[in-house]
């Protein structure tokens, strides 16, 4: 596997050969998916080493959710965490913190998250998604257009989650994908029943346009399966305030 930071992150165990020259000088990098050669996955790549380098942002403690299938769980990694790690990750906050409280924040729809400890002890961790991963607010970037967006489509579906039974267990079985896919319903949906939020968030309307054409061919069994997600979530919650 070649060592050029900017090839495709491998989706297999060949992983740590591309990962570590991207964070030979950084503490962290979001690789967006290049659509239009067909790419989908997104990775937050993260390095947690030994001593701070002080050159860019030096990671100690990620912390993000998991689910048992039923609930979410809040979950943290560190370099006391046993390792190797492979396993998944739930939809919601990635949170990176350094030595000095300093944060940067992610939010994503969920993936799978590898982590592998090096020969000189720097420990390379990548969570990577079948959705966007967006930069939500931090020291060491600027926010996504979309983050806001996503940050309140998840905050509407922790009503449901929170007085409803059975809606988080529903939640959870949705793939990033079809998690994604019912965010972009949302957004398009909201817009087109209301004329003046829709002529006030001209740009927000336009990519919903664009995304729901993109993904109801391209992802066709997400698309319809976030149909449905969405509507067994308004069938809990109409139960729940009966």
């Amino acid at each position: 596997m070649p060592n050029d930071p900017s090839s495709p992150i491998p989706d297999d165990g060949r992983w740590l050969n591309s990962v570590g020259p991207r964070l030979a000088n950084l503490g962290f990098e979001l690789v967006e998916p290049d659509k239009t050669q067909g790419e989908e996955t997104s990775h937050l790549l993260i390095a947690l080493r030994p001593k701070p380098t002080l050159q860019h942002y030096d990671p100690e403690t990620i912390s993000y959710w998991t689910s048992d299938g039923a609930r979410g769980h809040p979950a943290s990694l560190d370099r006391e965490t046993r390792f190797p790690i492979d396993t998944d990750y739930a939809w919601g906050e990635i949170e990176l913190t350094d030595r000095l409280g300093v944060k940067n924040e992610f939010l994503s729809f969920g993936g799978a998250v590898i982590a592998r400890m090096t020969p000189d002890a720097t420990v390379l961790i990548d969570y990577s998604s079948h959705a966007p991963i967006l930069r939500w607010s931090g020291h060491s970037q600027a926010s996504d257009p979309l983050a806001a967006e996503v940050g309140a489509f998840f905050a509407r579906i922790k009503v449901p989650i929170d007085f409803a039974p059975g809606a988080e267990a529903l939640v959870a079985k949705a793939a990033p994908r079809t998690f994604y896919c019912a965010f972009v319903q949302f957004v398009r949906e909201r817009l087109m029943q209301a004329h003046g939020l829709r002529e006030a968030n001209r740009w927000l309307a336009d990519w919903s346009s664009r995304e729901s054409q993109r993904l109801e061919p391209a992802a066709a069994d997400h698309w319809q399966a976030a149909i449905e997600l969405r509507r067994q979530l308004a069938a809990i919650e109409a139960i729940a305030r009966e």
